[in-house]
Formats: structure tokens, C-alpha cells, sequence
């Protein structure tokens, strides 16, 4: 796809415009071993022009969070059994995260099966989330609202298949997990995107992508658009090639030492580059 037509996925900005306007995001994620990946998809999504993004995690992510990110909603508790109930408690949510941080349990994979099956609007499903899709005992539709962010690994685990195999035929395993789940986008080397019979190849970015939390402020990234009132694949057209102009835009400095964070925060400038390219 074409600059030119990605940019004309960027929403309208109007200049009586209120924060509810840009959409209003969840991000629910985080744990003990990984308290800094919702908040990472938390910024990815506000520098990607979200209006409202609340993450629902345990009570010391929250915290941890909260002394880095000042404009993000927090919710916590520290029981994942109930993190579904505190989900649908949270009102006018346009779009869902699930899965930055998350870590692997069984109230981890119940939550978001859960979710899957009941959530009623648009839902990104990203990292460990991804492993409870996988693990999960429930007979599960694809949903044309949803979509998901695997790397190779991961995309291997909902195939049960290998990673091997999966690197062997791209094209084939992104189009066999869209069939069964939705919107997926397989990340990687030339980052591939598949809804039904929409295919996107995206060859934005390269090695300067390959840091940790790099797949979080992308899930928070297309997440933020969801919100927006994007479709799903145009989403994650419009947020994949926005991070990969921002990898791109900082490798010309080096592709050592850039933290996600970096990548987070070159997304306000990449958007201004495309809103006023002509």
C-alpha cells in the first residue's frame, strides 16, 4: 500500500474536537515479571493520538505505571479472575488491548478467552495473550473486530506448527491464522497482514523494530486506532507502517542502543510528516 493511501487511514481532526473524539482505549496487561509492557503500549497509544487509554493490571503496576505516565486512567486489581468484570465496568471503552505483560496463568487464559467470546467491541490481542488464545480449552470464533500481533514464534504456537515451519511460508501462515482468528498481523522482516481477502505487506523498518517492548507500543499503537473507529485491518495497516516510518526515522542515527520508548515517542512526528505530506 501506497503512503498516499495509508495516509488517507489517518482520522479527520476537527477543531472542536474533544478528548472522547479520539477514542477511548483499555490496555489490560502487566504482572510482577513484566510491569512495564502497559505502560509502553499505554504510550504507544497516546503519542499515536488516543484521547483516553486505561490500563487495568495489578495494583503495584499500576503504581509503577502511574509515576511514568501521569495521563493514563489506572484501574487495579490484583485478582486476574476478576479482571473481566472490572473490564465491562469501565464505561464508553471504543477498543481493548490484551495481552502486554500479561504472563502465563490459568486466570491469565481464562481472562482472555473470556473476553474473546463476551468483549462486544473491537479487541487487539498481543504477547502472552496470545499464548492464552493458545492454550485455551474453549472452542473460540474468529472475529472479524479483532486482531492479532504474533512474531513468528507465537504465530508457530497457534498453528501448532514450528517456528521453522512458519519462516519457511509466511504468506501461508498468516493466511491460515486470519482464517481462524481474524485480522492477524505477523510480525517480522517485512511485516504481513491479513483480513479475509485483504493482504498488506509492510516493508517499513528493519533491525532498529528488533528491541524490547517494540510489539508493545505497536499493540498500543494499532489499538489507539481501533478506538479511533478504524476498521480492523485498516488499523493495522495505518498503525504497522506508522511504527515502522518511526523505526526508520530513528535508524538514521544507528539501529544500536534505540529503546521502545523512542519508537513511542517518534510517532508524533512521523503522523505530522505524513498529515502534511503531499
Amino acid at each position: 500500500m501506497e503512503l498516499q493511501d495509508v495516509k488517507k487511514l489517518l482520522p479527520p481532526r476537527p477543531e472542536d474536537m474533544h478528548k472522547g473524539f479520539r477514542g477511548r482505549l483499555l490496555i489490560a496487561g502487566g504482572s510482577e515479571r513484566y510491569p512495564g509492557a502497559p505502560a509502553l503500549s499505554a504510550l504507544g497509544a497516546l503519542r499515536s493520538g488516543a484521547g483516553v487509554v486505561t490500563v487495568l493490571s495489578l495494583q503495584k503496576v499500576c503504581e509503577a505505571c502511574a509515576a511514568r505516565l501521569p495521563e493514563v486512567i489506572y484501574c487495579f486489581e490484583d485478582d486476574k479472575f476478576r479482571w473481566k468484570e472490572l473490564a465491562f465496568s469501565q464505561k464508553n471503552i471504543d477498543a481493548v488491548v490484551i495481552g502486554p505483560g500479561l504472563d502465563r496463568s490459568v486466570a491469565a487464559e481464562l481472562f482472555t478467552s473470556r473476553m474473546w467470546r463476551e468483549w462486544p467491541g473491537k479487541i487487539l490481542v498481543d504477547g502472552d495473550g496470545l499464548h492464552a488464545l493458545a492454550s485455551s480449552k474453549d472452542h473460540l470464533q474468529a472475529r472479524k473486530d479483532a486482531v492479532l500481533t504474533p512474531h513468528e514464534g507465537e504465530a508457530a504456537r497457534l498453528l501448532d506448527i514450528t517456528p521453522d515451519e512458519v519462516r519457511a511460508d509466511r504468506f501461508y501462515a498468516v493466511s491460515e491464522l486470519s482464517a481462524k482468528w481474524g485480522c492477524v498481523v505477523l510480525k517480522g522482516h517485512h511485516t504481513l497482514i491479513a483480513s479475509g481477502e485483504k493482504f498488506a505487506e509492510i516493508k517499513h523498518g528493519g533491525p532498529e523494530l528488533s528491541v524490547p517492548g517494540s510489539g508493545d507500543v505497536l499493540s498500543g499503537c494499532i489499538g489507539a486506532f481501533l478506538a479511533m473507529g478504524l476498521e480492523a485491518f485498516d488499523a493495522a495497516v495505518l498503525g504497522t507502517t506508522l511504527h515502522g516510518m518511526a523505526g526508520e526515522l530513528l535508524a538514521t542515527g544507528g539501529v544500536d542502543g534505540l529503546l521502545a520508548s523512542d519508537i513511542a515517542h517518534t510517532l508524533r512526528r512521523v503522523i505530522h510528516t505524513l498529515r502534511t505530506s503531499k
